[in-house]
């Protein structure tokens, strides 16, 4: 066997070795049970106390009956402990949109030496209508309880202790604006510790932090058995439509950590997050970061956050920097490079012909990964997130990505030797690096770790004999695979296979990194078996159910009632074509169609409908002031059959400057894209069969004609019942569910 087969061998097997020792210290920390100290996280306490919360297993939305009645039982739980508390009852309104909310914040305090600095632990207690929210945020809220119960055997701290539960969080964060903008303990809080779920497994990560996080990062790393995050995520955040309460924390000025989870999405916002799913391991991670963190920052007295620090978790370890000082490791990095190539002299043709090489290493693996999934799209007429089993979809990313990788790396192989390769990798390694300080500087960690690692190996490697460089360059893997590899899990989990492509360049920065360890090795047949393992893969996917009751396909039933013209209609919304039962209930249309009178967006999936017999939503105009070309209407709205929302669609002809509700003032937002574009939404969520009056400021004294008034309900009626029998036990809704809208044209 020669020495190249035993090098590529060795670099194979460590990769394994590497990849299994990050993956294991990933995991989440072992649950702990109701026997442990009383100083002591456990989450078998913390899970009884959610399913007492929960005992309904039932959603509770903001302004529901159920809501209150999880509220209520946060209360009581509070009085158990003896920690004092207050409800904050108020309306409030999102910052993206015209939702509104009257909102039922709980806010209680473990007393400190201070009176006039707090740390807050913050978690909604609402849920969508549709999840009865044991992952979100259920887990935030009972690891908050279990870790108050806790910290007040040991209070008073330095600072005093906020336990912050918030209130309409998943209708626009509504409840955490109501706080932080009105509040006045709210100008009170140093830190914040938010706690959230999206989904009912995985790591509680660090999704986040404010901009100074020295001091919180140098807490968590010291205090913390299981610290896990990338500051990496904080980039992905800022690109995504996803939001937390913590974005009104940072709105505030206010300085903290955002803590996640992220695993099984296929529950997220659906009925099957409830407590039977909810990993009590994930509950024990969130207690671990949260009990010993609010612990040892209440009782530091400066609170001196520092500097801005970049993070990453290293085969278990924390591995931070102030990231400002990524620039000197960039220069260290080249100056090892150019020294290391001064003494091994590669041919610099090569090198350069290497670095071209190595960008089609890094393209080739993407384009027939991602060829591969277009294939699978193709086969299945669909692309599913989270299909209800991921293996033959994990084997289909592994073996296309090698294959695209193994090609382009034989093609290299014969214009660039070993070194040349080496040389050329990590350049290109450090030009991306430099590429990510510059424009995703939160990110740059995950790239520049690996090439010091690698640059300071070479710089090594020039001062020994050359037999005995590829076995030590091996060694550089051992920071390749926590920046590669390593994360592809965590990707995988929180981005579905919709977005499967964002595992892909880290797959192809590994396999610049193997590429040099090839040098003389045929890879024509291990390619062959990667394309062959490929289409087995595929073929697997394609015998294999997408769905099923673990994972099942997200279908919401929707129904339109046109209270003027007596029509309506019926739809399946769904991100993927509808399946049998449920495919078959009614005549679906294919073709698109208007379906709402305001909007341009067409529909498919839809049905005639037999109309409700439900009475239409009202508006009554209590007071009307004209004053210098300018008009004020107050309107009481109220939905006459207690449905969950009520709203206004207003033309953004019609000049609407502002909008009072109860004592706050709000600025109208039009809207831009959607169904809605081109017009002002005013959403009153919560409602019930409650009247609310809010009065809107109009630049303009024009009567205002195509204004509609909607209402919004989760109960269908009866001619969507089938609908909703037939949706099979591999059905379920998602987010915003099942809804009934029922809308009236009037005029203003």
């Amino acid at each position: 066997m020669s020495k190249n087969v035993l090098v590529v061998g060795f670099a194979f097997i460590s990769t394994i070795a590497l990849f299994s020792l990050n993956h294991a210290a990933q995991q989440s920390p072992e649950p702990k049970p109701v026997t442990v100290p009383a100083n002591e996280f456990s989450a078998e306490r913390a899970h009884n106390l959610l399913q007492t919360l929960l005992a309904e297993n039932k959603p509770h939305p903001v302004g529901s009956p159920q809501n209150k009645i999880v509220k209520s039982r946060i209360t009581a739980e509070l009085d158990r402990l003896s920690i004092g508390w207050e409800e904050q009852g108020t309306w409030a309104c999102a910052y993206r949109y015209n939702g509104c909310a009257f909102v039922e914040n709980i806010i209680a305090i473990i007393p400190g030496k201070s009176e006039d600095s707090f740390i807050a632990l913050m978690a909604h207690y609402d849920s969508v209508p549709m999840a009865p929210g044991a992952g979100d945020d259920g887990a935030g809220v009972v690891a908050i309880l279990e870790s108050a119960r806790a910290l007040a055997l040991e209070a008073p701290f330095e600072h005093s202790i906020m336990l912050l539960f918030t209130d309409a969080e998943e209708m626009g964060l509504i409840g955490a604006e109501g706080f932080f903008n009105q509040h006045p303990l709210a100008k009170k809080i140093k830190l914040v510790l938010d706690f959230e779920g999206s989904g009912t497994t995985g790591q509680s990560m660090v999704l986040r932090t404010t901009d100074a996080n020295e001091l919180l990062m140098n807490t968590l790393a010291s205090q913390t058995a299981s610290p896990f995050g990338v500051s990496f995520a904080n980039e992905i955040f800022k690109r995504m439509p996803n939001d937390t309460d913590f974005s009104v924390v940072q709105r505030a000025g206010i300085s903290g950590i955002d803590f996640a989870f992220a695993g099984e999405r296929n529950h997220y916002h659906t009925p099957n997050d409830n407590t039977e799913n909810l990993d009590l391991a994930t509950i024990q991670h969130h207690g671990e970061n949260m009990l010993p963190l609010a612990r040892e920052l209440a009782s530091n007295k400066s609170l001196n956050l520092g500097e801005h620090v970049v993070y990453a978790n290293f085969y278990g370890q924390w591995l931070q920097w102030v990231s400002d000082h990524g620039i000197y490791l960039v220069l260290a990095c080249a100056l090892a490079l150019l020294i290391a190539l001064r003494r091994m002299k590669p041919a610099i043709k090569e090198v350069l012909i290497g670095i071209s090489t190595s960008i089609g290493i890094l393209f080739g693996t993407i384009a027939v990964g991602l060829g591969a999934f277009q294939l699978v799209a193709l086969v299945l007429g669909t692309t599913v997130s989270w299909p209800a089993n991921d293996f033959p979809h994990r084997t289909a990313l592994i073996f296309s990505t090698i294959a695209g990788g193994l090609t382009m790396i034989a093609l290299a192989n014969k214009f660039s030797n070993q070194a040349a390769m080496m040389f050329a990798g990590w350049l290109l390694w450090l030009i991306i690096s430099v590429a990510s300080l510059m424009y995703l500087p939160d990110a740059a960690n995950i790239f520049l770790a690996p090439t010091v690692i690698a640059s300071m190996l070479l710089l090594v490697m020039s001062f020994l004999p050359e037999p005995w460089r590829p076995w030590l360059f091996v060694l550089a893997l051992i920071g390749v695979l926590p920046s590669t590899l390593g994360v592809i899990h965590l990707l995988e989990q929180s981005q579905g296979y919709k977005l499967i492509v964002a595992t892909m360049p880290f797959i192809g920065l590994y396999m610049i990194a193997f590429a040099p360890f090839t040098a003389g090795v045929r890879l024509r047949n291990f390619a062959l078996l990667a394309y062959l393992g490929s289409f087995a893969s595929i073929a697997m996917i394609a015998l294999t159910p997408l769905y099923s009751q673990e994972r099942p396909q997200h279908v919401n039933i929707l129904y339109y009632e046109d209270m003027n013209n007596q029509v309506a209609y019926n739809q399946l919304a769904s991100s993927n074509p509808i399946v049998e039962p449920l495919a078959s209930v009614k005549k679906l249309h294919l073709e698109e169609k208007k379906l709402l009178p305001f909007s341009n967006v067409q529909q498919k999936n839809w049905t005639d409908s037999s109309v409700s017999g439900w009475p239409a939503p009202e508006l009554a105009v209590c007071e009307e002031l004209v004053t210098d070309g300018a008009r004020a209407v107050a309107v009481t709205l109220s939905s006459v059959r207690g449905a969950d929302a009520i709203g206004l669609v207003i033309p953004i002809e019609a000049k609407l400057r502002q909008f009072q509700l109860g004592s706050q003032t709000y600025d109208a937002t039009p809207i831009n894209s959607g169904a809605l574009k081109g017009h002002y939404f005013i959403k009153l969520i919560g409602v019930y069969h409650q009247p609310v009056t809010l009065t809107l400021e109009f630049d303009t004294i024009t009567p205002i004609d195509n204004v509609y008034l909607i209402d919004f309900s989760t109960e269908l009626p009866a001619d969507s019942q089938s609908l909703f029998q037939h949706r099979a036990v591999n059905m379920s809704p998602v987010h915003g569910g099942d809804q009934a809208q029922l809308f009236s044209k009037i005029r203003l």
